[in-house]
């Protein structure tokens, strides 16, 4: 049995992977790693893939973060300078899916719950059978989201579906019209590119 307080992030990073996801079918090839920051970077035509190492923790070892960025997303920092406005330049995936569902901006601000996809993934039972073994259920919500959508998903981070990007960011404002902005919050979470 390895210690899991002393696996290499990069190396196990790479394992689940291979192990727990279908990236490979998808055509994403390694663009970026950092030993010292923890973070593996997938480019495809469409868009960026970004897992960030999150450690481990007594109650619950290991942990790693997704996020997707679109073609000029940074190796390192979630924010950017576009078009002369700082933006959030790597994203998480859930508004996403609500976008793609079709949920109303009115239903998602007021309700912060997951999407019908992933919501089996929060549950009580399932966090149980994965106990200190978040990375594999992660990588695998992950791959049930790209295995679900398909290509429809990636292509809200393409550049060249300028189009589909415009209705995504409507949809964010719309959310956070309704939701509120934090003021100690900058940029706020709607402005992204």
């Amino acid at each position: 049995m390895t210690d899991e307080k002393n696996i290499d992030p990069i190396q196990e990073m790479l394992r689940l992977l291979n192990n727990c996801s279908n990236l490979k079918r998808w055509n994403f090839q390694e663009n970026f790693r950092s030993l010292e920051k923890k973070i593996l970077i997938f480019n495809s035509e469409f868009c960026r893939i970004k897992l960030v190492w999150g450690g481990w923790d007594y109650n619950g070892g290991n942990s790693i973060s997704v996020f997707y960025g679109r073609s000029h997303a940074p190796n390192e920092g979630a924010k950017m300078n576009w078009y002369g406005e700082e933006c959030y330049a790597w994203h998480e995936f859930e508004n996403v899916l609500h976008f793609l569902d079709g949920r109303l901006p009115a239903e998602v601000a007021k309700k912060r719950s997951p999407s019908s996809l992933t919501e089996k993934y929060y549950e009580e039972e399932f966090r149980k059978k994965f106990h200190r073994r978040q990375p594999e259920w992660l990588m695998q919500m992950h791959d049930e989201v790209w295995g679900h959508y398909g290509v429809k998903f990636f292509e809200v981070f393409d550049l060249r579906k300028p189009d589909i990007w415009g209705k995504y960011q409507v949809f964010l404002k719309d959310v956070f019209d309704i939701r509120g902005r934090p003021s100690f919050i900058k940029p706020s979470g709607d402005k992204v590119c």
